[in-house]
């Protein structure tokens, strides 16, 4: 098994992810958002790149079943149902809803994977279900989302604790850069928050007063589900 990690949405290249199965993660917070709202009865996450794409595919859903969700720089975007809070995802508030969803990162890195063979999401909230999902695949990547053309720790860590899992089953070649991830989370690996203490985009929601959204996105498996990308219509079931 081939293992290669992109750090963030902007250093993608269309030949990185062409017929690779790819695991696209955004643990703060797109990702934990789509997993979350699927767990609690949606049905279909359709990500867009931009507000105004969002809003032109709503046209195509009568009004009663369909909800906008996203952020734009972790703020709800103007005239949206939903932000981009997992805790928003309630059952009450997606069940049987399509719920097209645009972030800062999220979105662009899986509409700039659509050349893959197959593409899950991932966050820490499924990451046993992802271990187990992609075990016999032979070329994966973990396509980590970042933070506006950056890396993100929270990201790096998520990837590698999929690495970490894989190694203990499988013969696995890892490129230098999940080496490195892999490393820097074996050197505290059942103690996320100490990991994280540092990640640049997680401080910055606390202050922004996500705490509560932290919190409930560093959750190890909570759900048993691995959504996969329909790369044509590209809807998230």
């Amino acid at each position: 098994m081939d293992i290669n990690v992109i750090p963030y949405a902007a250093a993608s290249r269309p030949e990185l992810t062409e017929n690779k199965t790819v695991v696209v993660i955004d643990v703060l917070r797109a990702t934990s958002v789509m997993l979350t709202a699927l767990s609690n009865g949606a049905r279909e996450i359709v990500p867009a790149i931009s507000p105004e794409e969002a809003i032109q595919k709503s046209f195509l859903y009568d009004v009663e079943e369909v909800l906008l969700g996203g952020e734009r720089n972790a703020t709800k975007i103007e005239g949206f149902h939903m932000g981009n809070s997992p805790l928003e995802y309630t059952t009450e508030n997606v069940s049987d809803k399509t719920i097209i969803i645009t972030t800062t990162n999220g979105t662009k890195a899986l509409n700039s994977c659509l050349n893959a063979e197959k593409v899950f999401i991932g966050a820490f909230l499924n990451v046993a279900a992802v271990i187990e999902k992609i075990k016999d695949e032979d070329d994966i990547v973990l396509f980590c989302s970042g933070t506006n053309n950056n890396f993100s720790l929270d990201d790096g860590i998520c990837a590698a604790m999929i690495i970490d899992g894989l190694i203990k089953i499988k013969d696995v070649k890892l490129t230098d850069f999940a080496q490195l991830l892999l490393t820097t989370f074996q050197t505290n690996p059942n103690n996320l928050v100490l990991l994280l203490q540092d990640c640049y985009h997680l401080n910055l929601l606390r202050q922004k007063g996500f705490e509560k959204d932290v919190t409930f996105c560093l959750q190890n498996s909570l759900y048993n589900i691995v959504p996969q990308m329909n790369l044509i219509n590209k809807s998230i079931q």
